[in-house]
């Protein structure tokens, strides 16, 4: 299995490689072609994908809408019908309390010509269903004769045929007479067309009865149809929400009027724009792809140009990078190491300073005062040989001769230390401007630099300074550390006004003694690993929750192109084995710069 791995394995990358050398063989204009039309295909094939899915998405929405809409007018026109027929039986149950049992207790046929009450006509009727109030109508009286029982005292009846119309009567018994009778109602079907109430130009509403006939609708042609339908009898089955037949949709539900009767509507759109819109949709999709795919061809032409364009600076910044790099790892790697050999070079320089001289030099003639000292003793008789004189004198020489040998080397050695540390600080400074700076010096200047450039008007500036040891760093970039700390300082007590405790007159009319005073203070001294250099104001300090921002790359509040952020120079300070702390005081900020020694 592993031989047969690597051979297809093989196989592959052959392939891989005829491939590419036939590429390469093609004209660069064919090559930028085929490109071209493989991106443009491509681009093509996504744009009617998006188009197929953008017109999908759509069309689903336009029909949630539309079936939403046909619920709500259903579920209106349901109300709407409920309602009605609660308010025609409280009016016929006073019209039975008024009316009707007037006629009850005369007992006489009377309103022969009808009770004028709109809408719909009234009746009166004994209880044997003999008609005294109202004109004679044989259908009303035969339908309600058929209604054996009133729940809570009033009743609707079927619809029967009137005049050719369907037509439902409402029934409510007269109470509070010494004879039974009935107080009845007509419910005709243009009572219940004024219950329809979606827009007619938009929508058909139909109602219907139990016996699938429409006994509700704006066109008057359609009264009294009888629709058996795949709509109809879901609908007068119970059902409700949306039917499809036909290619429409239906929205269907009904009214229960009382228990044993209910009214059943259907609505549907008169004009499916659905298909008309989803149409319209898609050819302004395509409309808006041709300009599309033309500016992506032009972009991607011009795209090709940027991208060589951008290869080659980004060739150049990366070069650069590459130097500003070598440059820091110089600054972080071999800056404590050059640091360490001039120390080492300033203690060598010491000690052969120390070996010159001394009380070693008193030895030089010793042996020679030695030797003249025996002499007189010998010419006074004392026993010393011709040979010890002699021999103490040669040791004297040989003494003075070695040692003054001695001196000459010492002075060499120290005049090729001075002339190292000189070569090793010039090559420091020239291949990377680093050389020995002395921060008492570097603060020094930088205050002469201030008084210079910026208003130091009203500012009390105190500085201790304590023997440091040179540090080797770029001295432009230490240079405008300092001055940026102190910019920064001078800005903050400009802009900031401190009251004192004590303080009872307001603003610039105080006394000048109650005037918050201004102070800059500056101080250096060495400890036993670091130098610290510390820089306080009286600027009120910063706020807390900004902290973190100050030190980030892209913030700055200083306008001046010569002043560096806070974050380049904690970035700078780092390279040399420093860093930067920024801590409130109780009158403003100090800053505090620690160095490696």
């Amino acid at each position: 299995m592993s031989y047969a791995s690597d051979t297809v394995s093989f196989g592959a990358t052959q392939r891989r490689e005829i491939v590419m050398k036939g590429w390469a063989f093609i004209r660069p204009i064919w090559q930028r072609l085929i490109l071209y039309a493989v991106v443009m295909g491509i681009s093509a094939v996504l744009l009617f994908a998006i188009q197929w899915f953008a017109v999908r998405e759509y069309q689903t929405q336009i029909t949630e809408i539309s079936e939403t809409r046909l619920q709500d007018i259903v579920q209106a026109t349901s109300t709407n019908i409920n309602s009605q027929y609660q308010t025609w039986q409280v009016e016929l149950n006073e019209l039975a309390a008024t009316i009707g049992k007037n006629i009850l207790d005369n007992a006489k046929r009377s309103y022969t010509n009808g009770i004028t009450r709109n809408p719909g006509e009234f009746y009166v009727l004994n209880n044997q269903y003999e008609l005294i109030g109202g004109h004679d109508n044989p259908v009303m009286q035969a339908a309600v004769k058929q209604i054996q029982t009133l729940q809570n005292g009033c009743g609707i009846t079927g619809f029967t045929t009137e005049n050719n119309q369907p037509v439902q009567y409402m029934i409510c018994r007269i109470k509070g007479t010494s004879q039974n009778g009935f107080a009845v109602r007509t419910i005709d079907t243009a009572m219940l067309t004024q219950r329809i109430i979606a827009d007619p130009t938009h929508y058909e509403t139909l109602i219907y009865n139990e016996e699938f006939k429409v006994v509700g609708s704006r066109t008057s042609t359609d009264i009294g149809r009888v629709d058996i339908t795949t709509v109809t009898k879901k609908l007068l089955d119970g059902n409700t929400g949306i039917v499809e037949d036909n290619h429409l949709k239906y929205g269907i539900g009904f009214s229960r009027i009382d228990d044993d009767h209910a009214l059943y509507i259907a609505v549907h759109e008169m004009d499916n724009d659905t298909v008309k819109n989803v149409n319209q949709f898609r050819n302004r999709m395509l409309l808006i792809y041709i300009p599309i795919l033309f500016i992506a061809a032009i972009v991607m032409v011009f795209y090709r140009r940027r991208v060589i364009k951008d290869n080659t600076i980004n060739t150049q910044v990366r070069d650069q990078r590459r130097e500003e790099d070598l440059k820091q790892q110089q600054d972080t790697y071999y800056l404590p190491m050059l640091q360490s050999m001039e120390e080492q070079l300033q203690q060598l320089q010491n000690r052969t300073t120390r070996l010159t001289g001394g009380d070693d030099l008193k030895l030089l003639g010793f042996y020679n005062n030695l030797a003249d000292n025996l002499e007189a003793s010998a010419s006074r008789g004392d026993s010393a040989s011709r040979a010890e004189l002699e021999f103490f004198r040669e040791l004297n020489q040989n003494f003075t001769q070695g040692r003054l040998k001695q001196e000459s080397y010492i002075a060499e050695l120290a005049l090729s230390v001075q002339e190292l540390r000189e070569e090793l600080e010039q090559k420091m400074h020239g291949a990377a401007g680093i050389h020995f700076a002395d921060m008492n010096e570097v603060i020094t200047e930088s205050l002469k630099w201030a008084n210079r450039a910026l208003d130091m008007k009203g500012i009390e500036v105190i500085v201790k300074q304590e023997p440091v040891s040179p540090i080797a760093a770029q001295s432009a970039m230490l240079y405008r550390t300092i001055q940026g700390l102190v910019e920064n300082a001078v800005t903050a007590m400009a802009h900031h006004y401190e009251a004192p405790a004590d303080m009872n007159e307001q603003g610039a009319f105080a006394p000048r003694s109650k005037r918050a005073n201004k102070t800059l203070k500056i101080s250096s001294r060495m400890e036993e690993e670091e130098i610290v250099i510390t820089i306080e104001d009286t600027g009120g300090g910063i706020d807390d929750k900004m902290r973190w921002n100050y030190f980030q790359s892209d913030y700055s509040q200083n306008n001046n192109a010569d002043t560096i952020s806070l974050y380049h120079m904690d970035a700078f300070l780092k390279t040399i084995g420093g860093r930067l702390k920024l801590r409130n005081t109780d009158r403003g900020l100090q800053a505090i710069i620690q160095l490696r020694r």
